[in-house]
């Protein structure tokens, strides 16, 4: 009975840690409701990228999240619009191979030197206007922390 207990408590904690892991390891902020997006994630442990794609495995945008606040877009200035509450400014961008595309990016200061910088590659302006709309909604877990490399500094 000992036994039981002991191999039923192990199968408890390996299926838990997975669990564990998958939820503190994650940067990626919450995807609005209603929304039939996924993130994907990937990075390093001085910068995570968390990209957004639909059921059909179309990327929608990303998502650079870091301690180190990137670089302004170079592009022209667009539309004004708020993140999670916080004020930002999309910038266009432009794709060497595709001058057609409907791009966007845009920094986000989430305080305490956490930084979140947003792209979009639309394939329409309705597309894009959507997308926007969905970044808009975005929340970035205050609590969570963001990749640090203050200390590759």
């Amino acid at each position: 009975m000992k036994a039981c207990l002991v191999s039923a408590a192990g199968l408890l904690l390996s299926l838990a840690a997975p669990l564990c892991a998958a939820q503190s390891v994650s940067g990626c902020p919450t995807l609005p409701t209603g929304t039939d997006l996924h993130w994907e994630q990937s990075g390093t442990s001085s910068l995570v990228i968390c990209k957004a794609f639909d059921a059909q495995g179309t990327q929608a945008f990303g998502v650079m999240l870091t301690s180190k606040e990137p670089d302004k877009p170079s592009g022209a200035r667009e539309e004004k619009g708020k993140i999670d509450g916080h004020k930002v400014r999309w910038y266009r961008s432009s794709i060497a191979n595709r001058p057609d595309a409907k791009t966007r990016m845009a920094v986000v200061d989430l305080d305490d030197d956490r930084y979140a910088q947003i792209w979009i590659d639309a394939p329409s302006d309705a597309a894009l206007e959507a997308t926007i709309a969905v970044t808009s909604s975005l929340q970035f877990d205050a609590n969570r922390p963001v990749a640090d490399n203050r200390s590759a500094n």
